[in-house]
């Protein structure tokens, strides 16, 4: 017997109507979550009230990838739940609906957001990420970097840093002190009367432009006691703000990049005996393979959350909306458990990123044919 459409598109939009209220659950979580430690990292650099809600938009975007599978398996389980606790599934049963039938609708959903969310991997997330650097460098274009009365890093590593006494309404910085250690053995500090903040179009290369000041160079060796100064009128002071947010091509981490860039910087690690490729910023090649998996995955997921969601959803039960949502958490916690536990495991080398990132769908797939099985049975 095949199932009727009606049939169909009502138990699917049981379960879109429960996904729907799940992401905004799941997402507001994650985006509060995100967002706080997001705005403490972005305030020490000058945060505006304008930038909120750019940042508010890159983090949904980032975080949909995660919070749509987590959706959807809480809209299996409570509307599994409800059709069994109302007594539903018996009259489907009765009617001659078989298990296979009912699944039909659920795993055609779960194709759709195995999709959605490959996509979302690949595209979105990547893209996102990349905004959020882009939202940092636009903080740093206006000047925010800069903070009165504070050391600011002008570097990842803090070999450069930065004094500023005040700064007045036009912008014009006062007593200004630049410690740059970046040189090596040519250690010098600049002190300026006073300069101005600026940064080049394509938001990569900062400068300040100082005037009236001096430039004292270290002593080179412990024996050189010789101090050297140069004043100045004007100098230009260059540094890339990509060494302050990490950003740039070169800089690029394995998450901000696209699926087709990690697979051509993985092929050059095979083709050049594990040697990296000159331009990038992770220079092991287990991170691409991590991410490379992680991205194939991870979609297949809704089909497993399905398939354990309608085994574990036809148990009646009365409170089937609360036992929904914390079956719910306890499956979706030890996903991403096992999820932690493979790509550590992949880090450090001890399985391939093949094998680790792929772990949980292993065992929730081991897990739930069985269930599956046992359901099938229950039903003869």
């Amino acid at each position: 017997m095949r199932i009727p459409r009606i049939l169909s598109v009502y138990i699917a939009r049981e379960t879109a109507g429960y996904a729907l209220l799940g992401l905004l659950g799941v997402g507001s979580i994650l985006l509060t979550q995100n967002l706080l430690r997001q705005l403490e990292n972005f305030a020490s650099a000058g945060l505006q009230g304008g930038d909120v809600l750019e940042i508010v938009v890159a983090l949904l975007a980032m975080l949909s990838a995660y919070a749509v599978p987590v959706a959807f398996l809480f809209g299996v389980l409570v509307a599994m739940g409800r059709i069994s606790s109302d007594s539903e599934l018996t009259a489907m049963r009765a009617l001659g609906v078989s298990l296979a039938q009912l699944s039909i609708p659920f795993l055609v959903l779960a194709v759709l957001v195995s999709g959605l969310t490959a996509w979302l991997l690949a595209d979105v997330e990547p893209n996102a990420r990349t905004r959020l650097r882009e939202i940092a460098a636009g903080i740093a274009a206006r000047g925010a970097l800069i903070e009165p009365g504070t050391f600011r890093r002008l570097d990842r590593t803090g070999e450069r840093l930065l004094f500023v006494d005040d700064r007045d309404e036009t912008d014009t910085l006062r007593g200004v002190l630049i410690s740059d250690q970046s040189q090596g053995g040519n250690p010098f500090t600049v002190v300026a009367e006073r300069g101005r903040f600026n940064i080049d179009d394509d938001g990569e290369r900062a400068h300040l432009l100082l005037e009236a000041g001096d430039i004292h160079f270290e002593p080179t060796t412990a024996d050189d006691t010789a101090h050297r100064r140069i004043a100045f009128a004007t100098f230009d002071y260059a540094f890339d703000v990509a060494g302050v947010f990490g950003a740039g091509p070169c800089n690029v981490r394995p998450p901000e990049m696209s699926t087709p860039r990690i697979r051509t910087v993985l092929e050059h690690f095979r083709t050049h005996g594990g040697k990296p490729p000159d331009c990038v910023r992770v220079k092991t090649a287990e991170r691409y393979e991590i991410q490379y998996h992680r991205r194939l995955a991870l979609p297949v997921a809704p089909i497993l959350f399905a398939l354990l969601g309608i085994s574990l959803g036809m148990q009646r039960s009365r409170g089937a909306r609360s036992w929904g949502m914390l079956l719910c958490i306890g499956l979706v916690f030890s996903y991403y458990a096992l999820l932690s536990f493979g790509t550590f495991l992949a880090e450090e080398g001890t399985v391939p990123a093949s094998i680790g990132l792929w772990l949980p769908n292993l065992i929730f797939g081991a897990t739930a044919v069985p269930l599956l099985y046992r359901a099938r049975r229950a039903e003869l």
